[in-house]
């Protein structure tokens, strides 16, 4: 599983033959949680936009450092978002980190 991302577009490769692809401009939710997952915790970014479409990615997919260190260049997302993610409870409330 892969995490790709460009100024404008976000690739999500799953297996060999399913993408999944939103464009940034669409997005008008971003939140964070974790889970209990073995053998620890994983954590989760969901994406939606204006259509209803929802992409969650995980930090268990390659790509997902890249996606954290880029996020602030194309949203306006609080100090310390990565911090709070990384900080949170698994199983607790989802936290909102951008609505448009």
């Amino acid at each position: 599983m892969d995490i790709q991302f460009d100024e404008r577009t976000l690739y999500v490769k799953y297996d060999e033959d399913i993408d999944n692809t939103i464009f940034w401009e669409d997005v008008t939710y971003i939140a964070g949680y974790k889970v209990y997952a073995y053998p620890g915790e994983a954590a989760f970014l969901v994406f939606k936009t204006m259509e209803g479409e929802t992409l969650e990615v995980s930090d268990e997919m390659s790509g997902w450092l890249e996606l954290l260190g880029g996020l602030h260049t194309i949203f306006k997302l609080p100090v310390g978002w990565e911090e709070q993610l990384a900080d949170s409870e698994p199983d607790g409330d989802d936290i909102v980190f951008y609505t448009k």
